[in-house]
């Protein structure tokens, strides 16, 4: 700390307004000495769940940095003028300028709506298996392993979740355009917010083509009838072991058009009487043409474990641009993997 206790006042006291605005100056003063603590800390480790943590307190000491600020701005004009003019003085010789970014408020909350909405209308995965939330700073969690015949925990271990992200910008000629129009072109942020979306995809699917327990051959599915009876083949084993549906069947977009064509012999698609064997057969763009995922979609067999989820941060401006990172974390935990099949030609 650099300073004294603030509150030197008599019992029953409360803060005049001037006492008040040099209890908030005091207090920024603690959260700006916090803040380099917790990055000093951050730097001196490699342990990358301890570092993330401190970056991650680090980041909640800047937001109170704000929050005293804003309170301080309501009882002290003079701040407020010579804030003003001190940004003025870094424009003029700096040429950086000092307004706050987009999103900081309103303009913030509003894009980063826009990105959840849209990435969650391309991803896949999270509308056909198991989804568990744990939040913003977890950094692990304990996976019990109930692969053995008899049900009891073969070990329990912790696995860390990984952090996907995508950086973008928008230029200060679309902030200055969506002051006038009242719309911000949020067009760099949804193609960000899509590389993300096909990025967890494909961390997904390798993840579960590498803990699949059960592994199966699938021919080219031309002939008509190929793609049932090699199914309904992987398919028997699962329930055999008593693994129960729903079952999703994962497959390529363009192994998913072959299941759309209707065919002379049978005169109805194959698409249709897959559906009636295994529940739901999903195109996921992540998967290679010649391979393809059968899972038993319940908690026992895998979730999807989702930690920050579509995160939208303001890095800060550069070059005319205001740079934004997109960014999440994640991890498949696999309880008992026969109940996820890897099909391949």
């Amino acid at each position: 700390m650099l300073s004294k206790n603030p509150i030197e006042l008599p019992v029953g006291r409360k803060l005049s307004r001037e006492e008040l605005a040099q209890a908030l100056r005091l207090s920024i003063i603690a959260e700006l000495d916090a803040i380099n603590l917790y990055l000093q800390l951050a730097s001196c480790t490699e342990d990358q769940a301890a570092k993330k943590v401190f970056e991650d307190i680090a980041k909640e000491e800047k937001t109170h940095v704000g929050e005293f600020l804003a309170m301080l701005k309501s009882l002290d004009q003079e701040q407020v003028e010579e804030l003003a003019s001190g940004a003025e003085e870094v424009a003029r010789l700096t040429g950086i300028s000092g307004q706050d970014p987009p999103g900081q408020r309103e303009e913030w909350s509003d894009l980063r709506a826009e990105v959840r909405r849209y990435a969650d209308g391309i991803r896949v995965l999270r509308k056909h298996l198991p989804v568990t939330r744990v939040g913003r700073g977890v950094d692990a969690v304990p996976v019990e392993d109930l692969s053995s015949e008899d049900l009891k925990p073969r070990r329990r271990y912790v696995i860390q979740l990984r952090e996907l992200s995508q950086v973008f910008a928008i230029s200060q000629a679309s902030l200055d355009s969506a002051k006038v129009s009242g719309a911000l072109d949020a067009s760099p942020a949804l193609a960000a917010a899509a590389r993300l979306s096909m990025e967890e995809e494909r961390e997904f699917i390798r993840a579960m083509k590498e803990r699949a327990g059960r592994l199966g051959r699938i021919s080219s599915w031309d002939e008509p009838g190929s793609a049932v009876s090699e199914v309904a083949g992987a398919l028997s084993g699962m329930i055999g072991d008593g693994f129960p549906q729903p079952y999703v069947l994962l497959v390529s977009p363009s192994r998913y058009a072959k299941l759309v064509a209707v065919h002379e012999r049978t005169g109805v698609m194959e698409l249709h009487r897959l559906k009636a064997l295994v529940g739901d057969v999903v195109a996921v763009p992540a998967l290679e043409e010649d391979e393809a995922l059968l899972i038993s979609s319940n908690p026992q067999v895998l979730d999807l474990v989702i930690g920050a989820d579509t995160e939208l941060d303001y890095i800060g401006p550069e070059d005319g641009m205001h740079l934004f990172r997109l960014w999440e974390t994640l991890a498949l935990r696999v309880r008992n993997p026969g109940g996820i099949a890897l099909l391949k030609q």
